[in-house]
Parts: C-alpha cells; sequence; structure tokens
C-alpha cells in the first residue's frame, strides 16, 4: 500500500533554490498534500466500518508523516479525555490502554489555545517544560519530543483533538496542514462511528424487548399456513405451528371461537382476513389489534395481535405475526383515564373553576347542569335540579350586572365564543366576583340553544388586583415627592454651590484691586480657603450619599482605638467651636475595653457629622457635650453608647420624622451661613444601619438636641495593651528630589509644579501616561527619585502607565516610588491604584503637607 512517504520525502530532499522555492515550492506542497490526503481518504473509504477506516487513516498519515504514532483523543462525559484510536510504528510501544479517561487538566492548556488557533506545534518538549508542567510530564513519559495536534471541530464545539508524535522537525508546518485538511474526515467518520453504535443498540434492545414482551412471535405464509417459530410462549395454551397445518384461515378461525370474548369475535375477525391484512401491510407496514380473551388459568386478559410485513409481503404472503400480554398497559391507561379525571376535577377545584352547561330549550326554563366544583361555587347540593341550578345562579347576579351577562350570552352565540367578570352574591361567603365564559355547543339537537362554559371565582385575584393598583398609586405619590425632592435639591445645590463659589470669584476681584493692602490680601485669601474648604465639603457629602445609597460595601474593618478616634474628631471641631464661641467638651466613661476592631473612617463620619451639627446649630456661647461609654460587653462584642447634646435652636416635632432624609433643612435661612445641603444626618443614619446600630434623636424647640447613638463594635482582645510607639514625624522637605510630574490639566499641572519647585525639588512634567512612560524611559535609571501620576488622562491612563512603568526591564523600574493623585478618592479606587503597581493614593484637592510626607517616606535612601 502506498502511503505515500515518498512524496512526503522528495519534498524535503529536493527542495530548489530559495528563489525558485518562492515560485515553485509552495505549488508542489499543494500538490503533494492533495496526493497524500486523497490516497489516505481512499483508502480509509475502503474499509467496511467507521473504526476500520479510523484505523487505516491513521496508519495513512502516522507513515506518511514519518511519525512514530498517531491517535485521536475524545472528550467523554466526565470531562476527561479518552485515547480512542492509535497507530504506532514499527518499535514504538502502544499507549492507547495508559491514556483513557486523562484528566481535563492534562489537556486544559491546549483547549484554551485552540480556542484561538488552528493547531498546536511542539518543535522541542522541553520549550513547555515551565509553561504546561501538567502535560510536559505527560508527553515526557510517553517518550515524545515533538509533537502536531489540531482540534476536532462538531460545529462550533471541540470534542477532542487528534495528532502525530515525533515527526520530523522540518516538516511540522506541512504536517499541520495535512492534518487539519483530515480533520473534516476524522469528525464525519467519529459521527459515522456513533450512529452505526446507536443503530447497533436499538436492533439489540428491538430484538430484546420482543423476546421479553411477546407471548409469541411467528413468520406465516397466509397462503399455506407454513410457519417459522421465533418465540413461543407455553401460556397462550396455542401451538400455532400446528394450528397452522391447516391453512391460515382455519386456524385463525378456531383461534378466535375458543378464546376471544364475543363482543370482540368479529371485529378480530374482520382484521384478520387474509386479504385484509396484505392490504394493510401493503400500504401501513405493520398494524396491530387489541381485544380480550375468555377467563383462563394462565392469567391473560387483553391482547394484541401485531402483523408485519416482510421483504416477501409484496410480491408473496409472507407476514410476520405475533401476539402481546397488554393487560398491565391497559389497567395503566385506565387507571391514567381516572387519574385524569380525578386530577382535572382536583385541578378545578383548587382554581375555583366549575364547569357547566347550559340548555335554552325552546318553551322549557333554562337548565343547568354543573359539575362537582360549580356546585361548590353556587353552595347548591348534588341533588338540587337543573331548573332549580339555574335559577339560584341567574337570581344572585348583581342587578347592575345582569344585562351584562346576558349580553355576553348573546355574544356567545353570535360570534362563538365570550367572557364576562361580574359581581356575584354568594349564600355563605356573600360577595364574590366571578369570571364566566363560554362557547355554544353545536351537538345539541333540540329547539333551542345550548351553552358549555366555565365559572371562575375570582375574589383573591381582584383584591390582589386593587391593593396592586394602590400599591401603583403610592407608588407614583413616591415618585412624585422623589421628583419634587430633587428639583427642590438642585435648586438648593445651586443655591450652595454659587454662594461659595461667588465668595471666592469677590475675594479674587478684591485681591486684584488691593495690591498695596497686604491685611486685605491676608483676610481674602482666608475667605477664599474657607469658601474653598466648604464647596469641597458639599460634594464630598453628594457623593458619600450616593455612594451609600447604591449599596456599596463598608471598608474592610481594622483595629483602631476608640478613644482616640471620638478625640480626634473633637480635637478637628474644636476650632469651628472656639470661632463660635461654643464650649465643646468630650466625657469618657467607663470605656473597659477601648481597642477595637471595626471601621475607623465611618466611624469618624458619624461623630464628625453629628457635632459639625450640634455645633453649627447652636447659639453664641452655648455648649456641646460628647459623651462615649460602654454598656454591655458579650461573646467578644461590646455595645458603645456615643451621646451628643447640645444647647442649641432644637428641632420642630414635625421635622423630626424627616431629619435622616437626604437634603432636608428646617431652616432654609441657615443656608446663608455655609450649613450645607441637608446631608449630614442622613448619612449618618446609613453608616450606622450599615454597622447594625441604631440612631436616636430627642429635641426641644429652644432647648437643643440630644442624638444618641449605640454601636456593636468587636473587641481586639489579641491587641497588645502595651501603648504604641509614637510614629516618628516624617521630616516634610523635599529640597533637591527629582520629580516626574504626570497631569493632563494644564492649571492643575501648572499649581503642583509651582509647589514642587518652591520647596527645592527639580520637576520633568509629562501631559499623558504615554508621555510619562517615554520620559521615564528616557532619562537614565535613578534619574526621578519619585512619579506623581493623575490617573484619568488621555491616551494612556495613569493606571496603564504604571503597570507598563513596573514591566520595564531596568533597575530602578520596579522600585520608583508612584503616587497617585487623583480626583477619583472612593476605596474602590485606591484599590486600583494600587493594584496597577503605585505605593501609595492621595486623593484631589492634594494636601501639600501629606504629599511631602509621603513623598520623603517613600524615597529611596
Amino acid at each position: 500500500m502506498d502511503y505515500s512517504g515518498e512524496l512526503f520525502e522528495r519534498t524535503g530532499k529536493e527542495a530548489p533554490a530559495a528563489g525558485a522555492q518562492e515560485q515553485h515550492g509552495g505549488m508542489r506542497s499543494v500538490q503533494n498534500l492533495e496526493a497524500i490526503i486523497n490516497e489516505g481518504l481512499r483508502v480509509a473509504l475502503l474499509e467496511k466500518t467507521p473504526d476500520q477506516s479510523l484505523v487505516v487513516l491513521l496508519e495513512h498519515l502516522g507513515k506518511a508523516l514519518n511519525g512514530e504514532r498517531t491517535y485521536i483523543f475524545e472528550q467523554n462525559a466526565d470531562g476527561g479525555d479518552d485515547n480512542t484510536y492509535e497507530w504506532t510504528a514499527d518499535g514504538v510501544e502502544p499507549e492507547i490502554e495508559n491514556l483513557q479517561n486523562v484528566p481535563s487538566e492534562v489537556c486544559a492548556s491546549w483547549y484554551r489555545k485552540f480556542r484561538v488557533s488552528k493547531h498546536i506545534v511542539i518543535e522541542s518538549l522541553e520549550d513547555i517544560r515551565d509553561t504546561d508542567p501538567l502535560q510536559y510530564e505527560n508527553l515526557k513519559r510517553q517518550n515524545v519530543h515533538s509533537l502536531v495536534v489540531v482540534p476536532l471541530y462538531d460545529g462550533k464545539n471541540i470534542i477532542g483533538f487528534y495528532g502525530v508524535d515525533n515527526p520530523p522537525v522540518k516538516s511540522m508546518e506541512y504536517a499541520s496542514n495535512i492534518l487539519q485538511t483530515a480533520a473534516y474526515f476524522i469528525v464525519s467518520s467519529l459521527k459515522r462511528r456513533n450512529l452505526f453504535r446507536e443503530l447497533q443498540k436499538r436492533s439489540y434492545n428491538v430484538l430484546h424487548a420482543l423476546s421479553v414482551d411477546y407471548l409469541g412471535i411467528y413468520q406465516v405464509n397466509l397462503d399455506t399456513g407454513e410457519c417459522e417459530v421465533y418465540r413461543s410462549s407455553g401460556r397462550l395454551g396455542v401451538d400455532w405451528a400446528a394450528e397452522f397445518q391447516d391453512g391460515y384461515p382455519a386456524a385463525m378461525e378456531r383461534y378466535i371461537s375458543k378464546y376471544v370474548v364475543p363482543r370482540d369475535q368479529e371485529r378480530l375477525r374482520t382484521a384478520t382476513k387474509r386479504d385484509h391484512v396484505l392490504a394493510q401491510l401493503r400500504t401501513k407496514k405493520k398494524f396491530s389489534v387489541r381485544y380480550q380473551v375468555k377467563d383462563s388459568s394462565s392469567g391473560l386478559k387483553h391482547l394484541e395481535i401485531h402483523f408485519s410485513a416482510t421483504e416477501g409481503t409484496e410480491d408473496q404472503s409472507d407476514a410476520i405475526f405475533a401476539q402481546r400480554d397488554i393487560n398491565a398497559v391497559v389497567e395503566q391507561e385506565e387507571k391514567y383515564k381516572l387519574e385524569a379525571r380525578q386530577s382535572l376535577e382536583d385541578i378545578l377545584e383548587g382554581a375555583r373553576t366549575g364547569i357547566w352547561t347550559i340548555e335554552l330549550e325552546d318553551g322549557c326554563p333554562p337548565r343547568m347542569y354543573a359539575d362537582r366544583t360549580m356546585r361548590i361555587l353556587l353552595g347548591v347540593p348534588d341533588e338540587i335540579g337543573p331548573e332549580e341550578c339555574y335559577r339560584r345562579w341567574f337570581e344572585r347576579v348583581e342587578p347592575d350586572y345582569v344585562e351584562m351577562v346576558q349580553e355576553a350570552v348573546r355574544q356567545i352565540l353570535e360570534t362563538g365564543r365570550a367572557e364576562v367578570i361580574y359581581p356575584w352574591n354568594h349564600p355563605k361567603l356573600g360577595k364574590i366576583y366571578v369570571r364566566c365564559g363560554g362557547v355554544p355547543d353545536k351537538s345539541f339537537k333540540k329547539p333551542g340553544a345550548c351553552l358549555n362554559g366555565y365559572h371562575q371565582d375570582i375574589t383573591e385575584t381582584m383584591v390582589t388586583r386593587k391593593k396592586q393598583e394602590q400599591s401603583i398609586m403610592e407608588l407614583l405619590e413616591r415618585v412624585r415627592r422623589a421628583n419634587s425632592a430633587k428639583s427642590e435639591f438642585l435648586s438648593h445645590m445651586s443655591h450652595d454651590l454659587r454662594t461659595p463659589i461667588n465668595g471666592i470669584l469677590g475675594m479674587l476681584a478684591i485681591l486684584e484691586k488691593s495690591q498695596d493692602d497686604p491685611e486685605r490680601q491676608r483676610a481674602c485669601r482666608r475667605d477664599i480657603r474657607v469658601s474653598t474648604e466648604h464647596l469641597l465639603s458639599l460634594v464630598n457629602d453628594v457623593l458619600q450619599v450616593s455612594r451609600l445609597e447604591s449599596g456599596r460595601p463598608a471598608a474592610v474593618e481594622a483595629p483602631l482605638d476608640l478613644r482616640a478616634a471620638v478625640k480626634d474628631c473633637v480635637t478637628i471641631l474644636s476650632p469651628l467651636a472656639g470661632e463660635r464661641g461654643i464650649h465643646l467638651e468630650l466625657e469618657e466613661s467607663g470605656l473597659l475595653h477601648n481597642r477595637v476592631i471595626g471601621n475607623p473612617l465611618h466611624l469618624k463620619q458619624i461623630m464628625m457629622n453629628v457635632i459639625d451639627n450640634a455645633l453649627r446649630y447652636n447659639r453664641p456661647h452655648g455648649s456641646v457635650l460628647v459623651r462615649v461609654e460602654e454598656t454591655a460587653f458579650q461573646n467578644g462584642t461590646a455595645s458603645y453608647h456615643f451621646t451628643v447634646k447640645d444647647t442649641g435652636i432644637g428641632i420642630g416635632e414635625e421635622f423630626k420624622k424627616h431629619i435622616f432624609e437626604p437634603f432636608t433643612q428646617e431652616h432654609q435661612d441657615a443656608r446663608t451661613n455655609y450649613n450645607g445641603v441637608g446631608l449630614g444626618m442622613s448619612i449618618v443614619k446609613k453608616l450606622v444601619d450599615q454597622m447594625k446600630g441604631t440612631v436616636e434623636v430627642d429635641s426641644q424647640v429652644g432647648k437643643g438636641s440630644v442624638v444618641q447613638i449605640t454601636l456593636p463594635i468587636r473587641v481586639d482582645e489579641a491587641w497588645s495593651e502595651q501603648p504604641a510607639p509614637e510614629d516618628r514625624e516624617e521630616p516634610e522637605s523635599i529640597a533637591g528630589m527629582r520629580v516626574l510630574l504626570v497631569e493632563d490639566n494644564a492649571i492643575n499641572c501648572e499649581i503642583v509644579e509651582y509647589i514642587l519647585k518652591d520647596a527645592g525639588a527639580e520637576v520633568t512634567t509629562a501631559n499623558d501616561g504615554k508621555a510619562a512612560v517615554d520620559a521615564f524611559t528616557a532619562a537614565a535609571p535613578g534619574t526621578f527619585d519619585c512619579v506623581l501620576m493623575d490617573l484619568m488622562m488621555p491616551v494612556m491612563s495613569g493606571y496603564e502607565a504604571a503597570r507598563v512603568i513596573r514591566g520595564l526591564n531596568r533597575a530602578d523600574a520596579k522600585t520608583v516610588p508612584i503616587i497617585a493623585l487623583s480626583a477619583n478618592a472612593f476605596e474602590e479606587d485606591v484599590a486600583l491604584a494600587k493594584d496597577a503597581g503605585m505605593n501609595e493614593h492621595l486623593a484631589k484637592p492634594v494636601d501639600i503637607r501629606k504629599m511631602f510626607q509621603v513623598m520623603n517616606r517613600l524615597r529611596r535612601v
């Protein structure tokens, strides 16, 4: 047999010179490829079965490609791979027995590659030692040092792969082309094999079923009575082979007269007559007849005769004749019918739907025939007559709906169907709602008309619908209020944002006109800072509420000093208290567990908002008392009670209902003094709820307010009782540092560049991420001591730029400090920056002192 090995060898040995190869090599390669494939397919197609075709094709391809082994792997039901076909060269050990149900993880990398490329070529096994260790060990055990494999697709689904081991390296690409070309034939053969196996399985199942279910199977000549017995059971009590010796008609007549019940005899005689049987088989190829036999000791009752055509039925009188015991089938069918009828009645009763028939015979009172459920729905006894049943139904129709019901009856008669919903007065349940519909009974033979229909109690549906309509109306009202609140919020925000902006613009105008008045300029700068800080506070509050309402998770909990956290809040707000002449006092009462594990940011936000409100809405020379106490401890969790008491203006009873709603303030005139947009207590409520605590407000107009917050916080029992050492103050000088500043906003870039240079730093600027990468790459290693990186930039973002810099092959790429400067200040933004390789994240507007501290801390030694 020619396996095209010579063609393959000529392709390598007779390769022309480079120039000629470009002109003629491709054509010869294609011709050789076609010759090899065509020869392989030809010899494979000569085989009788798909299995033999696949084995022959693998042998042909293996020899044509000078490989040591060709094989097919198919995915199995468990997710692994089975080596289903294999050819090996002389002297090569077969592996098919060792490669069954190969774990999915072994070939997982191959399947991933198949989805992006058409084949896999491994010229040297050592190439995958590190990248694919599982496959490496698998192939090494088989003495494979090179291979080519291609995927097998059934439509868009990969069903396996096939390939060749250890072909000559110079022929790898040629081998992949041959394997890809033959893949379609492989898949087609596998599908034919599966179909062949399925047909074999079905044939076996059919024969097995016949041998089990049939009492007797015979091939009989309807003319001569010649009978061949395939199966015969003693339960029948009939020896058909002997009976048919007198001819088919006589044998069938004796059987029917002796064994079949009288009511089925004539029907069976007609169905089993010779001419009728042959006529049926010529058109239908098979048919059957059911009948019942007389009582017998064998227990047979219901039987079925089957006639099936044979290959000679068209020209001769041969047929397959069989008898089957169908007693269990008949009983099961009767059981199903009874169960279906009972189930239907139960379903209708459960759905509170009754079935009725109304006869409107000319000259007679209307009659209603009701099923079991219908009588229950009408509340009438079983023995009631049809005229009385109709009367009781009709007289309880709500008077205002009688005409509507009568109109529905007319529509049924005119159009063929109708449905109506009306209230009906039940004798026990009172007023209910009924859906009633029907169709005309065209089989009614008497003068007049007859209707068939249903009667369904839909009271619950109607009540639910009314509730839904009420809910929709309430929802619409809430939406209306929400839209109103949104409009009011926009109005408030317009005022609150414009007020500090107007102040900033005004102070800038005064600055320009007071060049010779240093004191006035200092005052203007102070006022500009106050207005700017307030504007930032407004933005932060709005973003915080948006974040909480979006359901974002709380920050990761961390160890914290509860006493220090509350004290920090008081310290931060002390200047505001001093400006307003308010006495701010912190009282710590019985903190048995001071060190806890919680959310420091959220705890401070809660306390800052409450204390800030107490200061802003206080009276001149008033007071604010902050008290913290531990009220309970159980199972590692302590309950802490925070109280903020002020002597302020107080809150009215009506407004207390809305105090935790966003954008609400009781005194709108307070907005003139920069009191915010009414988000503080809304933030407090959401944070307290998130921490599974409670918050209560007790207030009287003119006397002040008391806000009480209870929070369960887990105690950090593992925290060392030794006081933590004081953090060493980092030097703030950045003189001499070489900084790469990356900022796309020209004004922001100018500001930060000025501040850095004013502090003695050397600054190189870049206006996008790509420019930053180019500047860093062009500079000598160690040029920059720090990179200040904006995040949202055109061309290339700060995240991408940081990743590129960290990936550069130079000594300082992994160590140079990269600090994010971004207006994206949420926790997830900080996490994304760290994930991109940045050391720190500073939120805009940048705290200059903090930026210098971070730069110093990260400065390379």
